[in-house]
């Protein structure tokens, strides 16, 4: 009779799981719609708004041809520790997403028991309690239903935190590959300024040389013997700055791979770099879904959304069931018997009815955060937007402004070419000369940062595009 009862309970129990599913479905909050932003059709920087390629859509290896800064950019994204700290920031998100996927699903512990309990004459007289042993060993089943989308929105928050982390982390992937690639741009710029630099002193040191000797025969003034040796001194003194810039750009190379500090290798110079300057930009439509820092400002949005949910749900009673089954007996030996046999099913109702307000303040508190990071995806977007319209500008213009210093340095050789003969022929100062090589070695260093910062607008592009995969 004892265990029908038992199974007519059972099953009463089964068919109350089984109706969980329609009472559990009453989920409140908020739904996600993504803000409403004003996007233009196309780039006003652009130069054929209507190509609909990007060059976000080649791969980093196959814009930087130079092996060796290949190498140096797969280093990197191996070995920096940004990039590996956003990888584990990612783990973490993936164990808490299972952490509070968890809480949908019952818990099924276990309780092992033993006790012995020796009572003196008085207390069994007195009738207080009796001597005696019991054992038990019972599994506890306990579930909280999520009835009001409490467990669900929290896994859903966890979720979109774990896809704005791993959109961090590519972010994070893009910009080190922008750095590696604009320094090794930098580096390459300052070695050739450095060439430049001890080339003119050489170039220099044989004037003065020169320009001595025809003092000490009394051809020229002395003056021009000061002269030539200040234009000497001149040149000399940037190659110690280019060489502190050098070892500064090569340790914070070092850095970003993840290194000591130490001397970078080197591959091809600047102005053999073979890097598409004609870029397309693509539709900016496009930029929402390629930029992953923007995917990962809205990823944090979502994820803050759901938080409102959980702070709603709060508000609501919440229902708990416990169920047990096992043995128990107060003689060991007969602890697995039939008889010993030991079941029970509970459920508990719990739920807020006053609290000074503190339930309504905690669902203000999550829309307050909510409508925080909706401004800061907004801001986010105007930014990506912003990067790429400068970007455009930037690799244009100095493209055009390196055909521009391109021109200058010709032009300035001829002069210091002519100048110079002018002078051996007698028909005109060496202070012509002075100034003819000195806007010829500035001009040089001007070309030489033109084409660095042409390289490096092309990086930022990149960058600014959603490009690197």
């Amino acid at each position: 009779m004892l265990n029908k009862k038992r199974e007519i309970n059972m099953k009463r129990f089964i068919l109350f799981i089984s109706l969980l599913p329609l009472v559990s479905s009453c989920l409140v909050g908020p739904k996600y719609s993504r803000p409403q932003m004003n996007v233009p059709n196309n780039y006003a920087q652009q130069s054929d708004s209507l190509r609909r390629d990007s060059i976000a859509n080649i791969k980093w290896w196959e814009l930087y041809q130079d092996t060796t800064l290949q190498s140096l950019v797969r280093v990197a994204l191996d070995e920096n520790k940004d990039l590996k700290t956003a990888i584990a920031r990612v783990e973490e998100s993936k164990a808490v997403l299972g952490f509070n996927k968890a809480n949908l699903y019952p818990f099924l512990d276990y309780n092992a028991k033993a006790s012995y309990t020796k009572l003196n004459e008085n207390a069994q007289t007195t009738g207080i309690g009796i001597d005696g042993e019991s054992y038990s060993l019972l599994g506890s089943l306990n579930w909280e239903i999520d009835l009001w989308g409490k467990f669900r929105h929290a896994n859903r928050s966890a979720y979109a935190q774990l896809l704005a982390d791993q959109e961090n982390q590519k972010a994070i992937t893009i910009s080190v590959i922008a750095q590696v690639a604009d320094l090794y741009f930098q580096l390459r710029g300052l070695d050739e300024r450095l060439a430049i630099s001890r080339n003119t002193v050489q170039t220099r040191e044989e004037s003065y040389v020169l320009i001595s000797a025809r003092f000490e025969k009394g051809y020229v003034a002395e003056i021009d013997k000061f002269q030539a040796e200040q234009q000497v001194a001149f040149a000399a003194a940037n190659i110690p700055s280019i060489e502190r810039d050098i070892v500064s750009v090569e340790n914070a190379l070092q850095v970003l791979l993840g290194r000591s500090p130490g001397s970078i290798i080197r591959g091809m110079q600047n102005s053999e770099q073979n890097i598409q300057l004609e870029i397309p930009a693509g539709l900016p439509s496009e930029l929402l879904e390629k930029r992953p820092d923007v995917r990962a400002a809205e990823q944090s949005l979502i994820s803050q959304n759901e938080q409102i949910g959980v702070a709603q749900a709060l508000r609501f009673p919440s229902l708990s069931l416990t169920g047990f089954g096992g043995v128990s007996s107060s003689d060991l030996s007969n602890l697995i018997d039939n008889g010993s046999l030991a079941t029970g099913i509970a459920g508990q109702l719990f739920g807020p009815i006053f609290r000074f307000g503190q339930n309504k303040r905690r669902v203000e508190i999550e829309r307050s955060r909510t409508e925080q990071l909706m401004y800061q995806y907004e801001k986010t977007v105007l930014i990506a937007f912003s990067d790429v319209e400068t970007s455009l500008k930037a690799v244009n213009t100095y493209q055009d402004e390196y055909a521009a210093r391109n021109r200058e340095v010709t032009a300035n050789r001829n002069i210091a070419r002519l100048s110079r003969a002018r002078y051996d022929g007698g028909f005109t100062t060496f202070l012509e000369v002075l100034e003819s090589e000195r806007q010829l070695y500035e001009s040089e260093l001007q070309k030489s940062i033109t084409k660095q910062n042409q390289l490096s607008a092309t990086v930022q592009l990149y960058k600014a595009l959603g490009g690197g995969w």
